[in-house]
């Protein structure tokens, strides 16, 4: 996973003292940071808290397509190409996120060639990630997904294997992510509980055995 390397933006626009965050704000579980299919002339940088990054669709329904946390550019597809954002962007957690105007982050682009080339390695990154997430759909049982979902969390957080993982995340997201129900999440986290492969309790996750959790994915 690629993070936006704040230190250099900064470093980049430091002979540009007009060019700094426009603002940043705060914001609570559930509210949107930005919408589907919405057109911006600016990027976001998350400074701290962790994020969906979603695609809705005529039903309403959500596709979570990935998670983002502290350090991580997002909104800059339609920057970019000068088109609609594909995805819309809701909190997870208390999260702050600061706006980085379009022009003061193109021209950093231009003049830094070690930014410039961070933000087309997280582009690949984030187009690997939504073939692989198709894949997954395609060929992987339920049972299968959901245990690549926890590997994918622990990656995240960058937890050990002995140490427990945040929950925070509901069996709803989890369901969206994975393209399932929240009666087959339960029911799935309920069998990996009873078979010693993960524990959990309100607040947090723990991979119990996770070779176990690898054998899943690997024959689901």
């Amino acid at each position: 996973m690629v993070s936006f390397n704040y230190t250099s933006f900064f470093e980049a626009q430091n002979k540009l003292s007009d060019l700094t965050f426009k603002k940043c704000r705060k914001y609570e579980f559930g509210d949107v940071v930005y919408a589907q299919d919405s057109t911006m002339k600016h990027a976001y940088y998350v400074k701290s808290g962790l994020l969906k990054i979603f695609r809705s669709g005529k039903k309403g329904d959500q596709q979570i397509v990935r998670l983002v946390k502290a350090g991580s550019l997002i909104g800059f597809h339609s920057l970019l190409s000068d088109e609609p954002e594909v995805t819309g962007c809701e909190s997870l957690t208390e999260s702050e996120v600061c706006v980085i105007p379009g022009d003061a982050l193109i021209k950093a682009m231009k003049e830094d060639k070690a930014l410039s080339e961070m933000v087309m390695k997280q582009t690949m990154e984030e187009l690997k990630q939504t073939c692989n997430s198709l894949i997954e759909i395609s060929q992987k049982t339920v049972r299968g997904r959901l245990a690549n979902l926890f590997l994918k969390l622990q990656e995240l957080f960058q937890t050990k294997d002995d140490e427990p993982i945040p929950l925070v995340i509901s069996r709803v997201d989890m369901a969206r992510w994975i393209g399932t129900s929240k009666e087959s999440v339960s029911r799935l986290i309920t069998e990996f509980k009873e078979d010693g492969v993960l524990a959990f309790n309100r607040r947090e996750i723990s991979i119990v055995s996770k070779e176990k959790l690898q054998k899943i994915v690997m024959i689901s």
